[in-house]
């Protein structure tokens, strides 16, 4: 949503710059925690990371577009952040899925 409201000119740079960070450490947080957790899917377990990971990623490119005042950067992010949002929801749904 704060990119969104940037892309619209209804948010400041230093307040969306400062947003991406934080989502940025919240994402390496969760990513350490899913890595340390033991489980008996590893399966399930790599897909959550690289979802993270994805995210990770979209967050990172949504930041050097913003940096670099590149609209069309960081619309390109917006997209990339939907679709991993989309497979974290799928990942997340398999990891804690009952079990037989």
């Amino acid at each position: 949503m704060t990119l969104e409201a940037w892309m619209a000119g209804a948010a400041p740079s230093a307040y969306t710059a400062g947003t991406l960070r934080s989502i940025s450490r919240t994402l390496a947080d969760a990513e350490a925690q899913i890595r340390s957790a033991g489980t008996a899917e590893p399966a399930e377990q790599a897909a959550l990371t690289a979802a993270v990971r994805d995210l990770s990623g979209a967050v990172a490119r949504a930041q050097a577009g913003l940096q670099a005042g590149n609209r069309t950067e960081v619309q390109n992010a917006q997209q990339d952040l939907r679709l991993a949002s989309r497979s974290l929801s799928t990942a997340y749904a398999r990891y804690f899925a009952p079990k037989s």
